[in-house]
């Protein structure tokens, strides 16, 4: 046996020893779990991870771009005109005298970019993303839970589009971007912090953190608040306790006494609100709204729940569902959310559009948009027709054409009392030629709420009007620093040495004749431009100026005094001998003359036939609607559309008119 072995081949003896040996091997190996290359279907590739944050990522823009450019662009414009930046340096200390003011001098610089609504919602888009990615940076969370860093996103963009009337009234400089502004710059502090592993360099981090307050305001609280949670949820077993315990210890003591030891350093806060300065409240003298400060509420809270995210690092075996499912919820109430938040109140919309336009002095938009209104006007958009007719000549033929009734302001969510001192007085007293109550209501205005492009143009205007050039050069010297309003402000200072040159700029001459002809009396108002507007030109009798004594007869239709009408309706046949009567003038007249023909005998005036026959048609139609049992307003509202665009109609039904 061993002699035949030893007559083998060593080599090939070698090779069936090993094959054998080999053939065991390999047995083992197939009896051993089969380790796969591919994910569980439990769990998400890093391809469909990213599909999904894709997805999130472009539907913040998508609803962006939605409710931001589509359906509030006039919005934007008005909130950068209600808002506020220069170079100058003194704007830049004003900011400071708040914590906080690092953000609202930024956020005041990228509001003028809402000059151009797409630029403008373009740059906070912009932000948005940055800021989600920055967050999911920050916290290291992992890919396909995106959906939940979108959150705070989705809570600015609803902060700015159901904000309504707040507009006009919204205190905080920067508003608009401070929001998005506060929140990047949190993401960022807390970004810092994650990356610094030693306990000793999370402290230094922290501290530096509260020392930014003066320029984050509690923005860089919120941030400590956040590092210190993301701290707490990890793992720092190889830490000892006391070492451990340094950054939180460090947070808490910064966070409660921090802004108490500054506050006293500022003396335009109270000691109250050193925690919470940068916070958007919604408060005026008679009401504290919280509904526009929920969604503010949830951005703020949300990221106290990032960091118990599946981090990148970790398995997320067994929630692939869970994260679909996330996505998709957050996406639908993110989408129904905006749609339900979103304030598009008809009016809201349309007195910016005609604001915009009276601003400018396309009086043909102004009346294209109150042509377009499909149900009651707001008084504010009602004066801003009637001041287009009168600079267009057409308010004797076509005031009673548009709609004149006048609804209050709709606000949606709460019962903010909007003033229009507050929206367009100043613009409506400036071409009334009420110069200085226009000067007046800016400077309230700005006292109140700080000042705006949209009043200092006002204020420059107003001077240049009354001739108080030193005053004109320091509003224009201001605009002269902006971006979008330098041309403007630059076309106009040469009149300032040299006052003649204002007769070449035709936007000033309806205002000047009017200013001119009645003096510069600045009495009370009371509040209310509309009433006093009515009760001063009704009131009123000039015959050296066209313009101003076909406005007071005007106003004496409007205010349906009789008495008051006569005289000046044959002032304005003396004024105008020779040409037409206006249609809505002689209509007035020949209602009046049939209600009290005892006054005045209206038999000899040369009335024309259709005005003749639409009065009789107007009574025999109102007389037998009137008999089969309608009421007053059923009646009116049945005759609006045969009679509604004559002062017959406006005498008898326009009525319970709401000025504000």
């Amino acid at each position: 046996m061993g002699k035949n072995n030893k007559g083998k081949n060593p080599a090939e003896h070698g090779k069936k020893f090993s094959t054998g040996n080999n053939t065991t091997k390999q047995t083992t190996k197939a009896a051993a779990p089969k380790v796969s290359s591919q994910k569980s279907p439990r769990t998400i590739t890093r391809t469909t991870a990213m599909v999904m944050a894709f997805i999130v990522t472009a539907s913040i823009i998508a609803l962006g771009v939605f409710h931001l450019i589509v359906r509030n662009a006039d919005v934007l414009f008005m909130a950068q005109s209600k808002d506020y930046f220069t170079t100058n340096k003194q704007f830049l200390h004003e900011c400071m005298l708040i914590p906080g003011g690092l953000i609202s001098y930024v956020s005041s610089y990228l509001t003028q970019f809402f000059y151009h609504p797409t630029l403008g919602a373009s740059i906070m888009m912009g932000l948005w993303v940055i800021c989600l990615w920055l967050s999911k940076l920050a916290f290291r969370v992992k890919t396909e839970w995106m959906a939940v860093l979108a959150i705070p996103i989705v809570c600015l963009l609803v902060g700015m589009i159901d904000t309504g009337y707040w507009l006009y009234y919204v205190k905080q400089t920067g508003y608009w971007f401070y929001g998005t502004i506060g929140y990047l710059a949190a993401m960022v502090l807390v970004a810092l912090f994650s990356f610094v592993k030693k306990p000793t360099d999370k402290v230094i981090i922290t501290v530096l953190m509260a020392f930014s307050y003066p320029y984050l305001g509690w923005y860089s609280l919120l941030a400590i608040i956040y590092a210190t949670v993301l701290y707490l949820s990890e793992k720092h077993s190889d830490i000892p306790i006391r070492k451990r315990l340094l950054q939180p210890i460090a947070a808490v003591l910064l966070v409660v006494f921090f802004p108490w030891f500054l506050y006293r350093f500022y003396p335009d806060i109270r000691i109250e609100d050193a925690w919470v300065v940068g916070f958007p409240f919604f408060m005026n003298d008679d009401l504290d709204s919280i509904t526009p400060e929920i969604p503010y509420i949830i951005m703020v809270a949300t990221p106290l729940l990032f960091p118990f995210l599946p981090r990148q690092k970790e398995s997320t075996g067994g929630t692939a569902w869970l994260a679909y499912v996330t996505t998709v919820v957050v996406i639908f109430v993110a989408c129904v959310w905006t749609e339900k938040s979103d304030f598009q109140n008809y009016n809201y919309h349309a007195e910016m559009r005609m604001y915009r336009a009276a601003e400018e002095q396309d009086w043909d938009k102004v009346l294209d948009e109150m042509g377009s209104i499909p149900g009651d006007a707001s008084r504010q958009m009602v004066l801003l027709k009637n001041i287009a007719l009168l600079n267009k000549g057409e308010m004797g033929t076509k005031m009673f054409k548009y709609n004149n009734m006048g609804e209050p302001p709709t606000n949606g969510f709460d019962t903010l009392n909007v003033h229009m001192v507050q929206t367009a007085a100043p613009l409506i007293y400036y071409y009334h030629g009420k110069t200085n109550f226009s000067s007046r209501w800016c400077i309230e205005n700005s006292v109140e709420f700080g000042f705006d492009y949209d009043n200092l143009k006002m204020l420059a205007r107003c001077a240049l009007v009354g001739g108080e050039m030193d005053v004109a050069r320091k509003y224009l010297d201001i605009l002269k620093t902006t971006i979008y309003y330098k041309d403007w402000a630059e076309d106009l200072m040469p009149i300032l040495d040299n006052p003649k040159l204002i007769d070449e700029h035709h936007e000033f001459d309806s205002v000047r004749e009017l200013r001119d002809h009645m003096g510069t009396v600045l009495d009370g108002d009371n509040g209310l431009c509309e009433m006093y507007l009515l009760n001063y030109f009704s009131n009123t009798m000039n015959k050296d100026s066209k313009l101003l004594q076909e406005l007071t007869l005007n106003y004496a239709l409007i205010q349906k005094d009789i008495q008051l009408f006569w005289p000046r309706f044959f002032l304005y046949a003396e004024l105008h001998k020779g040409d037409e009567m206006p249609t809505h003038y002689q209509e007035a007249a020949y209602l009046y003359g049939n209600l009290e023909p005892q006054n005045v005998n209206i038999s000899n005036m040369p009335f024309e036939k259709t005005v003749k026959e639409r009065y009789q048609g107007f009574q025999q139609l109102s007389q037998s609607l009137l008999k089969t049992g309608m009421k007053a307003p059923e009646v009116g509202e049945a005759m609006k559309g045969s009679y509604g665009d004559t002062f017959y109609w406006f005498y008898f039904f326009c009525r319970d008119i709401h000025s504000y």
